[in-house]
């Protein structure tokens, strides 16, 4: 990916992961997971206890400016989740937030010789990350741990987290980024999209006087992971249980809408996120009941009436701030997202202002789901399937 040095290999991960305090010597690593930014690796590491994993990761240093300011977010939410945990005696409380493991140094972090920083965690045993939610249980347990996360971190202690990356759901300026891409083109791709740029701004406009008649201009300001795909949620591999929210860089002031939001597109959408199929793209509605009721067991007490008003624009919102961002992306030359095939960042686009489109189609039947469920006080109880 440009803006990164060249992807470490497994060996050279082994070898970093001896700066950090395993009480082991690295035996073996291997790639792990299918994140757009960061190079990820499970560590297999020798301890007197016997073999132990821990997850070792190279920090994308194009995406984060700095990121002494994201390991001190990183350690304040962490240090947070694990005393609430204790506070409250959970018997596994290792399985339920992130524990990180320090440099020997005592540092949360490592810089290597090329000045890169890499970070290391407890791996959670017995779990596993999905990157769809193809039943309602799946989906309903995804939300249900994120809308407990947001609720967890209500009581964080001044000052906010850092805002590590400076208007990251503020969709204006990714609107007005994507313009200037488009007049810069520096590589000969704008022509070639210019239907996607329109459908991009008739979208754009349709969504803001939704959001306008919703009244959410003025949402109150939360600590929110801001990331809510369906794989930065550990569920247990037995019992399907949502376990603990991972991928927490992005963790910062925000809104609900942002983790609503990318919650419905990645686990209510009917295809992928990059499909190329126009015509299987849009909106399950099973699927969105299922995160909606789980997202409001957790966090419907804490959410205002404005909240609650504007979630059923929550998926199009995020949907269609992708769909700019990819195709930005695209027309910039894929710096950002890490592609696999030629124009994938303008599949992902394209995919993206489908579902959009869609979902502002449904905003009806979405607004009766949630206020029903408000209503109802949205119970808690796992949808089946």
């Amino acid at each position: 990916m440009q803006g990164a040095p060249a992807a470490p290999t497994p060996t050279a991960a082994r070898s970093v992961a001896r700066a950090f305090s395993l009480e082991g010597e690295p035996l073996h690593a291997e790639r792990l997971g299918s994140g757009h930014i960061h190079d990820t690796f499970a560590i297999r590491v020798a301890t007197p206890g016997g073999a132990r994993r821990f997850v070792l990761q190279r920090l994308h240093g194009g995406v984060f400016a700095d990121p002494e300011a994201l390991m001190a977010n990183l350690v304040r939410v962490t240090s947070h989740l694990a005393a609430k945990l204790a506070r409250a005696e959970v018997p596994d409380r290792e399985r339920r937030a992130l524990t990180l493991v320090s440099e020997r140094g005592g540092r949360a972090f490592h810089r290597d010789a090329e000045g890169a920083c890499w970070r290391c965690f407890d791996l959670i045993e017995g779990s596993v990350a999905i990157d769809s939610a193809p039943t309602p249980a799946q989906a309903f347990e995804t939300a249900r741990t994120f809308g407990a996360f947001i609720v967890a971190l209500a009581d964080l202690a001044e000052p906010p987290l850092a805002e590590v990356i400076p208007h990251f759901h503020d969709f204006p300026r990714r609107l007005a980024a994507l313009e200037a891409a488009l007049r810069e083109d520096p590589h000969g791709r704008a022509r070639a999209v210019g239907a996607e740029a329109d459908a991009a701004r008739a979208s754009a406009e349709r969504l803001s006087l939704a959001l306008g008649a919703a009244g959410a201009r003025e949402l109150p300001l939360r600590t929110v992971h801001n990331d809510c795909k369906v794989n930065n949620v550990l569920l247990d591999a037995r019992s399907g249980e949502g376990l603990c929210v991972i991928d927490l860089d992005t963790v910062m002031p925000g809104n609900v809408l942002a983790d609503f939001g990318d919650l419905v597109r990645t686990a209510a959408s009917t295809a992928p996120e990059d499909e190329r199929d126009l015509e299987r793209v849009g909106l399950d509605r099973v699927g969105f009941e299922a995160l909606a009721r789980g997202y409001l067991a957790a966090a419907g007490s804490l959410l205002r009436p404005s909240e609650l008003r504007a979630l059923p624009l929550a998926g199009p919102l995020l949907a269609l701030e992708n769909a700019v961002r990819f195709l930005a992306d695209h027309v910039q030359g894929d710096r950002y997202f890490r592609i696999h095939r030629p124009a994938h960042n303008l599949d992902r686009a394209r995919a993206q202002l489908r579902l959009a489109r869609h979902m502002l189609e449904e905003t009806s039947e979405t607004e009766a789901v949630v206020l029903t469920l408000a209503r109802e006080g949205a119970r808690g109880v796992e949808p089946a399937g």
